[in-house]
Order: structure tokens, then C-alpha cells, then sequence
């Protein structure tokens, strides 16, 4: 049974009259006694100890002395917290998880009696918001696909201490969530998005065939109120016709969800013209979960690839000096969520395959034909990464290998058939994934580019590798230079005297510094369990 200490506080009612003051005010006695009760329950959550024990040390530090109540009235400190717990929507939060509105109510009704109980009742409803709000309500993200997250859940003693030195708590409280103009961003579309669902959403666009420019009729007007409600198009004109303001405002729906910017009405545009409003707030309320997971300071100098825009950008004080467009995982070798260091390029970069992709798409082909191999710059090795001990694939008998007992190493020359490219970015992690040059570019003009095994592999490698060395060795690292390295065919090790932050998110919805909201499909459909995993820590609480 998991312990539930809400129900704890709302169900200990112990009428002592020694409990009382004259001022009816919280007595120490009384709420040493709820402390220590609720810390020696026998049905408490084991995950739930640790925080119950920074809650006994916190009010034995204090004496017993109530952190929310001045005296038989409540502090302004509570004040302060139940304004904001009421306004945990915000967020994107359920303001019920936090036991509100009852807990309100509790704290301002409350008598000598059951004072204790809403002290920590309050005391509880802090910290889970607090947790909640600064690093995100899932503190495990690798049940919901993402397998890092930067931004670390406070211990409850420092939180505690927190609260009880500030001066003006009001500002305190407004001051925990993340410090980012992205996530205050986000949380402004969120209030946004809800005014149009509080005001009735949109209507559906009638399927039929694309919508073009100069079309008229009733869907086209049915287009027009759609764009209309989201501020895609300004100016209705004829309510039936297609004209240049309709492709326009078409154009900029479309690049607000990752579309073709054609300015046409076709089935990719109307399904995402058709996705309702709950749905969109849902989206918005989920990412600015995502949003949470990360470091509220990311670095002076960064590079940011979100996987669901397959986008990159490099980042230095805070604007976006280069963006390049990238091909991430496919949905079944999923691009990680993590964070990394880049630290130095390869140029004219060995590929060292991974195993499994060696069983399991080269040795079916090596196998119909072993000048595969040869054909395609492929070294046959029995040690990994040593050249020298690369074998003639003519000289094995490949009717006798099996995925079992392939004990080969297969590793590809730099050149032009490399899958790397002639560069590959490096920044050593768990998931052996990095950033690299293609020899297939002509997937960078696909509107998803969900096709690589896991890497990123970016466009316009030449202008990210002169980016990140242009500030090292008096700016000798030209164009020039590089291409007469890449020349060369030998792979050589560039190493980066400033190494540089790698933040690899996946992000399905955001806002742009100038308030436009941005929505992208769920290519790994990690939004309906992340989704569920916050409704599942809501209820459990």
C-alpha cells in the first residue's frame, strides 16, 4: 500500500487539550507529535522515507515551531503557497495534485485541532510542487523514452530551508520554475491555447480533395475561420475564395508543424488542421514537462537538435548563429535524449559498424555476393579497429556464418561511399551515437527525416565544422584547409580547444522567441506515455 500522506494528515484528529494555547495557536507539542507519527507509520512508501526524514530534521531544527501558521492565523508564507498551488494550471500541473482546492479551504477553516494536520499537509504540497515545477514531475524519464535528464529534483531539506529563509515568499515561489525563455514561452501558448478551447476550439476542415489558390467554396471558408482562430491569417477577405492572403497564412500553418510549405490544402496539412484543441493543449501541457528535464542554464555556447523537428542549432548567448537540418533514428533505432561534450571531428572518419547492423543487414548481402565488401570500401577485420588484421572476404566459407557466429569486425574506408561522410562530430557517450556527415544528402530535402540508426547525420557539415573551430589557432581553420585535409582520404583528428555543449532533446511542441507556437508529429509516440505517466504520479499521490 502505497502511503498516502494527505489522507494521513485528514484523517489524525486526536482532541487534547493540551494541544491548545490560549491564543489557539499551533502548539510545538502537537505538531511533534503529527511529525513523528507520519515518520514511524508502518504503511508509509519506502520511496516516501527519505522525505519524511528531511521533514521531522526540518521542524526539529525549528523547534516545532509551524512553518505556515502565524499564530492561530495562517503566515502570509501560506497565503503566498496557496495562491500559487491554485495557479499550478499554469504549468500545465493539476492543481488537484496538490490537494487543492480542498487543501485551501483545510488551511483557512482550520481550528486547534486540526492545525498540525494542514501544517504538513501544506508542508507536503510545497515540496511536491516545488519538485514538480523546477525539474518535472516525472523523475524517471526513461519510462517514457528519454534517457536523461539534466535538471535534478532538489532535496527536500534544501527546498524546506529555502522557504523558510525568504523574505518575500511571493517572489520566491514565482522564482522556481525554470529560468528560460523558452519555457516562459511555452507556458504563455499554453494560456493562449486554452483561451481558444475555453472559447469554443476551431471547426474541422471537411476532407475533399487539396485546396489550391484561386479554388472556391465552402471548405475554403472552412480553412479561413481554422487560420483564422490561430492567427495564421490576418485578413479573411472573400470568406469562399483562395487568395494570395489564404496561401499565405497556409504557407505559415505549415511551417508552424514541419510541413511542406507548399500553400496548398493537402492530406498531411488538413490532418494537422483537424487536430482538435484538447489534443493541443495536451501537447503543450507535455512538453513543458520535457521543457522541465532540462539544465535551466544550458551554456554560453551550445549545439541543440531536437530529434521530432530533426533540426539542429548552434546557440551562443543566447541566439541561434547557424541552423542545419538533421536525419535522426528511425522509429525502431530511436535517437537518444541525453547530453553530451563535443570534443573534437574526425575528417575522412572510419565507420566502424555496429555489430548489430552487421548481422543483420550486411551479412545477408555479404552472403549472396562476399565482393560486397571490397565493392563498397568495406574492411573484413578479426580485431576491431585494426586495419592490419583485415581479411579477404573470398577467403571465408559465408554458407557456414550465422548472425550467431559472425566474429568479424566490418569497418568502412573514408571516401566517398563512407556513411559517415567526410566528417563526423564527436562527443563521447553511453549510446556511442555523434553527429556526422552523410553520403546520402538527398534525404535532407524529406520532410521527416526519421531514417538513420540512431546518429545524427547533419547538413552542411563544412559550415558547423568552421563554426566550432573558428576561434581556435588564429582562425587558420579555412574551408580551404579542411578540404585539403579531406583530400588527403586519411582520417585525422581535428581536437576542439573549446569544447562545446551537445543538448539532444525531443521536443513535439515549443513557442519561438517572438511568441509563434510550433508543433511537430510524435514520430516515436512518447507523448501518450509520458502523458500517462504523469496522470499515474497525480493519482498515486
Amino acid at each position: 500500500m502505497v502511503f498516502n500522506f494527505r489522507v494521513f494528515t485528514a484523517a489524525i484528529f486526536v482532541a487534547t487539550a493540551s494541544f491548545a494555547t490560549p491564543a489557539l495557536a499551533l502548539a510545538p507539542e502537537a505538531l511533534k507529535d503529527r511529525v513523528e507519527q507520519a515518520a514511524a507509520d508502518p504503511k508509509k512508501n519506502t520511496a516516501e522515507a527519505p522525505l519524511l526524514q528531511a521533514i521531522r530534521e526540518f521542524y526539529s531544527k525549528r523547534d516545532h515551531r509551524p512553518l505556515w501558521f502565524d499564530g492561530e492565523r495562517l503566515s502570509a508564507r501560506a497565503s503566498a503557497l496557496i495562491d500559487v498551488l491554485a495557479r499550478s494550471s499554469e504549468h500545465g500541473l493539476t492543481p488537484g495534485t496538490y490537494g487543492m482546492p480542498q487543501l485551501a479551504e483545510r488551511a483557512r477553516s482550520s481550528d486547534t485541532a486540526s492545525r498540525a494536520d494542514v501544517e504538513l499537509a501544506l508542508t507536503r504540497a510545497y515540496l511536491d510542487y516545488a519538485g514538480d515545477v523546477l525539474s518535472g514531475v516525472v523523475d524517471n524519464p526513461r519510462k517514457v523514452g528519454a534517457t536523461f535528464r539534466d535538471a535534478k529534483r532538489p532535496a527536500p531539506a534544501k527546498l524546506l530551508e529555502d522557504i523558510a529563509a525568504a523574505g518575500e515568499p511571493s517572489e520566491f515561489l514565482k522564482r522556481l520554475q525554470p529560468d528560460t525563455r523558452r519555457y516562459t514561452s511555452l507556458k504563455s501558448a499554453l494560456a493562449a491555447y486554452r483561451r481558444i478551447e475555453a472559447a469554443g476550439g476551431w471547426p474541422l476542415v471537411e476532407k475533399g480533395p487539396t485546396l489550391k489558390p484561386t479554388m472556391k467554396g465552402p471548405r475554403v471558408a472552412q480553412v479561413k475561420r481554422r487560420l483564422s482562430i490561430t492567427g495564421d491569417l490576418r485578413e479573411a477577405g472573400d470568406a469562399d475564395t483562395y487568395d494570395a492572403a489564404l496561401a499565405a497564412a497556409v504557407k505559415s500553418f505549415q511551417r508552424r508543424h514541419g510541413l511542406v510549405e507548399d500553400g496548398n490544402v493537402g492530406a498531411d496539412t488538413l490532418a494537422e488542421m483537424n487536430v482538435t484543441i484538447k489534443e493541443r493543449v495536451e501537447q503543450i501541457v507535455i512538453n513543458l514537462e520535457r521543457r522541465r528535464w532540462l539544465a535551466p542554464y544550458l551554456g554560453e555556447r551550445y549545439i541543440y537538435v531536437n530529434i521530432a523537428d530533426n533540426d539542429l542549432k548552434v546557440v551562443e548567448k543566447d541566439k541561434t548563429i547557424h541552423v542545419a537540418r538533421v536525419v535522426v533514428g528511425k522509429p525502431f533505432h530511436e535517437t537518444p535524449v541525453f547530453s553530451g561534450t563535443m570534443t573534437y571531428i574526425y575528417l575522412n572518419p572510419y565507420w566502424n559498424v555496429p555489430h548489430s547492423i552487421a548481422i543483420n543487414e550486411l551479412l545477408p548481402k555479404i552472403r549472396q555476393n562476399p565482393a560486397y565488401l571490397p565493392a563498397n570500401d568495406y574492411l573484413l577485420l578479426t580485431r576491431m579497429g585494426d586495419n592490419s588484421s583485415a581479411i579477404d572476404p573470398a577467403s571465408v566459407d559465408w554458407s557456414t556464418i550465422t548472425p550467431q557466429n559472425f566474429r568479424f569486425s566490418v569497418r568502412q574506408k573514408p571516401g566517398a561511399k563512407n556513411a559517415l561522410g567526410t566528417m563526423a562530430f564527436m562527443f563521447p557517450n553511453p549510446h556511442n551515437v555523434f553527429i556526422h556527415d552523410t553520403s546520402s544528402r538527398d534525404l535532407f530535402v524529406r520532410e521527416g527525416r526519421f531514417f538513420s540508426h540512431g546518429c545524427m547525420r547533419v547538413q552542411f557539415p563544412m559550415k558547423l565544422a568552421i563554426l566550432l573551430l573558428s576561434k581556435q589557432d588564429g582562425g587558420a581553420w579555412t574551408e580551404r584547409k579542411l578540404q585539403s585535409i579531406i583530400d588527403t582520404k586519411q582520417q585525422t583528428r581535428v581536437d576542439l580547444k573549446n569544447p562545446i555543449a551537445v543538448h539532444v532533446t525531443y521536443l513535439t511542441a515549443w513557442a519561438d522567441s517572438d511568441g509563434t507556437v510550433q508543433f511537430r508529429k510524435d514520430a516515436y509516440k512518447r507523448d501518450l506515455a509520458l502523458k500517462k505517466a504523469i496522470q499515474q504520479i497525480a493519482a498515486a499521490r
